[in-house]
């Protein structure tokens, strides 16, 4: 079997799957909007179309002249090309109406309202009913090709991190080292940084999401690192934290208790637990050692063609059951306002009773640099 059959092979599961999904609602089409759900459905990567998949697994790619010859060298399988010429919504109905459908859903979170009104308008014959993460919920769980290309993602930023570790050291500069981590994860093979990358020292480390700034690193510094590569679209999500020279002890003990807490989440993340059961198991030590209100976040999220997967209100990471090959980051920290913080992250694949840690940097001991 060819690279291309095998890429068709996965693509014709994901939209069998998709389609079941759409016939529980009983309607007989969706409309797709999200680049990451017309992405997975075709392996077309670029950024403006649209994607009518109907339950029959027709599937019509509207996009425009720009994208072109990338369809036909991305795109395997039977796939209905509409260049678009005209208004989209136009464009859209006519192809909705050629198919004669009843019923249609389409992303809620992706059109606006005035879209919506617009295309009810245009097609008066077609009940259109907005779902919530539809597509999504298949993506949840990662096929082979996912896998192969989220572990590729892990190691680039593995790689990436180990190659700025020297630059970390009092009057470097947080943003600079930024810069020098988002270039790495180009020149080891990636496709770019999957998010803004945090670099945040001193006080700043208690900032959970302090992006890389003009702030110079100073000796007895914390420096939380959150980082992670694209590849081939998928995104790696990683955090460590490192010591500059001597830290106050207290940095260390709460090292000490966010890396205890998120081994505990890791050992929780197994099959037929649900994400609430990891966020247990890392909270409550970090509870009863005295530093729960430090600690306002979720334990994590999925990763995959989005870097923030199984967090969005209709499907919350907690209320989440895990199955496997299922991809998720554990991520438990401890936040001391104007002092410092520590926040530990790894990418875990669901696997039966022994979940994997994907992303394999050492944490066992701060380190200091």
């Amino acid at each position: 079997m060819t690279e291309q059959d095998e890429l068709l092979t996965l693509l014709n599961r994901r939209i069998d799957e998709v389609t079941k999904l759409v016939k529980e609602q009983n309607a007989d089409a969706i409309l797709i909007f999200n680049q990451a759900n017309y992405r997975y459905l075709t392996n077309f990567t670029g950024e403006e179309a649209q994607l009518i998949l109907t339950v029959q697994s027709d599937r019509i790619l509207l996009s425009d002249s720009r994208f072109a010859d990338q369809i036909k060298f991305e795109a395997p399988g039977e796939l209905k090309v509409i260049m678009k010429k005209t208004n989209q919504d136009e464009e859209i109905s006519n192809q909705l109406k050629a198919l004669n459908l009843n019923k249609v859903l389409i992303e809620g979170e992706f059109v606006s309202a005035i879209e919506l009104a617009h295309l009810q308008e245009l097609n008066p014959q077609i009940e259109f009913a907005t779902c919530e993460e539809l597509v999504e919920r298949v993506r949840n769980v990662k096929d082979d090709l996912e896998l192969d290309a989220l572990r590729h993602a892990i190691d680039v930023s593995m790689d990436s991190f180990n190659g700025i570790l020297p630059l970390i050291k009092p009057g470097a500069v947080e943003r600079n080292i930024g810069a020098k981590l988002d270039y790495l994860f180009k020149i080891n093979g990636g496709d770019g940084p999957s998010f803004d990358t945090i670099i945040a020292s001193g006080v700043r480390s208690a900032w959970a999401h302090g992006v890389a700034s003009d702030k110079m690193i100073e000796d007895g510094d914390m420096v939380v690192i959150d980082f992670g590569a694209f590849y081939h679209g998928y995104a790696a999500d990683i955090t460590r934290t490192v010591a500059v020279g001597k830290v106050d002890h207290e940095m260390y003990r709460i090292y000490e208790i966010v890396h205890e807490a998120q081994r505990r989440g890791i050992a929780a993340a197994i099959a037929g637990n649900y994400g609430k059961d990891v966020d247990q198991a890392a909270r409550d030590y970090i509870n009863e050692q005295g530093y729960g209100q430090y600690f306002g976040h979720g334990i994590g999220h999925g990763i995959g063609l989005e870097i923030h997967e199984l967090c969005q209100p209709a499907l919350p990471f907690g209320k989440q059951k895990l199955v496997n090959n299922m991809v998720h980051t554990v991520e438990p920290g401890i936040y001391l306002p104007n002092k410092g913080g520590v926040r530990i992250e790894d990418d875990i694949l669901v696997h039966d009773q022994t979940p994997e840690t994907l992303s394999t940097l050492p944490k066992d001991e701060l380190i200091s640099l």
